[in-house]
């Protein structure tokens, strides 16, 4: 690999990381004033203009708070446990194009990469609960384990869907064969609707929040966690939900496509190809926004499955669902190359 390559792949990830970090203070404020809006509160106001400034309090709260650890507890398991959960995440992102050239690095095997670090985000949850040696901390990493490996399957298999429509591992080129009308979400419905409820059961928030169903477990796998532990936590959360988002903008919603629109400047137009993807971001951009603020209105709106209503959805209802979408990706295929 040549040094101008290397360094083209630093910078590009680092612009990438910078975005991905500023989203979690973004959506902790974001959460906070559409959650006061449902249940007609006026939300966080007193630090800075409109309360723009709370989650600067918070990261100075995480900080300066005293991280307590149990004395019964892996110690080593117990620190990189929430390590885990928040670097895998990020490490995701290396594979995914925010736009063509925010991409830190291009394979033609982009949707693996991506796929092979978020599998791993659950280990943090597992060890982290272990470790702790607490009961309640346990049954949160065993739900979160069941909960993890059910919705896992139904999400790979509409993902493989997919794939099989675009016949492509690169996210580039799925991206490229959605120009115009030919989005995922309407090519295939069925594998949208399970790979959206698969993405919301895997971040594990309402109403998939079992693994840390507060009224039952207390807190649940990251009970024993303060300071800036449970704010990696807490980080990694929101880094799977963004995450999540970004894969169902690439597979389902056009990517930086607009619909019906194809993005194309005369050569001849002044920095033609700097306008393009600036276009290109800002409806990557607001598509994402868009998602984020949906899945935070369904967070303060439906009420927590019981555990044996969540395996039963994930088993009996979208395993199925999602191999018929299989059949329907296939029938695609088959029709649109008799043509």
């Amino acid at each position: 690999m040549e040094i101008g390559e290397t360094i083209g792949i630093i910078v590009r990830g680092g612009i990438v990381l910078f975005l991905v970090l500023n989203i979690v203070p973004l959506m902790v404020f974001a959460e906070r004033k559409v959650s006061a809006f449902i249940q007609d509160r006026v939300g966080p106001e007193k630090a800075g203009l409109y309360g723009l400034l709370h989650p600067l309090a918070d990261a100075l709260k995480f900080i300066l708070k005293e991280a307590f650890v149990p004395p019964q507890s892996n110690k080593f398991l117990y620190y990189i446990g929430p390590f885990i959960t928040a670097v895998v995440p990020m490490l995701a992102f290396i594979a995914v194009p925010i736009i063509p050239v925010l991409q830190p690095v291009s394979t033609e095997l982009s949707v693996l990469v991506v796929l092979a670090f978020s599998s791993l985000g659950v280990w943090g949850i597992l060890l982290g609960g272990w470790s702790s040696e607490n009961k309640f901390s346990l049954l949160g990493s065993l739900r979160a384990s069941s909960q993890f490996i059910s919705y896992e399957v139904a999400l790979s298999i509409s993902l493989l869907s997919m794939l099989i429509i675009y016949g492509t591992f690169d996210f580039v080129d799925i991206v490229k064969s959605q120009e115009g009308w030919k989005w995922g979400i309407i090519l295939n419905p069925i594998a949208f609707i399970v790979f959206f409820i698969s993405v919301l059961a895997e971040s594990a928030r309402i109403p998939f929040d079992l693994p840390e169903a507060e009224g039952e477990l207390i807190g649940g796998f990251h009970t024993e966690y303060s300071g800036m532990k449970f704010a990696m936590f807490f980080m990694g959360e929101y880094m799977h939900l963004t995450l999540g988002s970004c894969l169902i903008i690439l597979l389902f919603l056009g990517g930086w496509n607009l619909p019906f629109i194809k993005i194309d400047l005369p050569d001849e137009y002044l920095f033609s190809s700097v306008i393009e993807y600036i276009i290109y971001f800002g409806v990557f951009s607001a598509k994402l926004f868009t998602l984020l603020v949906l899945f935070v209105v369904i967070r303060w709106t439906l009420p927590r499955f019981r555990f044996d209503q969540l395996i039963r959805l994930g088993w009996g209802t979208l395993i199925p669902l999602s191999l018929l979408g299989i059949v329907i990706s296939a029938a695609y295929v088959v029709i649109s190359h008799s043509k």
